[in-house]
């Protein structure tokens, strides 16, 4: 399973092709756009890489292990079944130390993506379909290289919803992360 985690975390990098994302960046992709699982297993993917070395979560940054850099991968990765259903467990920290900066990054983190699941709760309320929202708000994340919460605004106010009760918790999300 070592062999799987390491392999799981350069895949992504690769897959992504960036050095550094941020953790909202990493869940985001891992479940939208690699369509590996859902963003709720992603968090704790995410831990699990981090509890196991594989990658490096600092200042709500995340790195691939410097020992990592060059590891072989297979051409198209999925995380096997063994993984995913290790997900479901929850996890349980290597070392008292380990663990504080873990649960801090997830409080950083779950700030905007609480905000961005509103936003979609807004938008499906507004006859948005899901799935577009998610679309269209990372196509406008990615153009822009604004948050994801922001981009998710950007669509709400272009389909005519009011977005006046929503911005501050969105500001509130970006400025703490």
């Amino acid at each position: 399973m070592e062999n799987e985690i390491r392999t799981c975390a350069a895949a992504f990098f690769r897959a992504s092709g960036k050095d550094v994302a941020t953790a909202d960046e990493f869940v985001m992709s891992a479940s939208l756009e690699l369509k590996w699982m859902a963003p709720s297993k992603a968090k704790k993917l995410l831990a699990l890489l981090e509890s196991e070395g594989a990658v490096q979560c600092k200042n709500g940054y995340v790195r691939l292990s410097p020992d990592l850099q060059g590891i072989d991968l297979p051409l198209a990765y999925k995380p096997s079944a063994d993984l995913l259903s290790l997900l479901d467990k929850p996890l349980e920290p290597k070392s008292a130390p380990t663990s504080a900066p873990e649960a801090k990054t997830e409080q950083k983190a779950s700030g905007p993506k609480d905000a961005f699941h509103a936003l979609m709760d807004v938008a499906t309320g507004a006859g948005i379909p899901r799935k577009d929202f998610i679309q269209s708000s990372n196509k406008i994340q990615k153009s822009l290289d604004i948050d994801i919460g922001a981009a998710a605004l950007i669509v709400l106010k272009d389909s005519g919803v009011d977005i006046a009760p929503y911005v501050d918790a969105v500001y509130k999300g970006i400025k703490e992360a």
